[in-house]
């Protein structure tokens, strides 16, 4: 069985869902959820454009 790298499974979906949730939670504890989840979803987008750009770079 070949093993397998993080970013065969990693993609702009995941990174975003990931992120947005991460958000969510942490607007729950700080009650400001319309804020962190912004950020949340802000900061999914970026971090998965960059992962694929390194992904197709690779």
């Amino acid at each position: 069985m070949k093993k397998r790298n993080i970013l065969d499974y990693w993609n702009m979906g995941s990174s975003i869902g990931l992120c947005t949730a991460a958000g969510i939670v942490l607007g729950a504890l700080l009650n400001d959820l319309t804020l962190w989840l912004s950020l949340g979803a802000g900061g999914g987008v970026v971090l998965g454009a960059i992962s694929m750009a390194y992904k197709q770079k690779k």
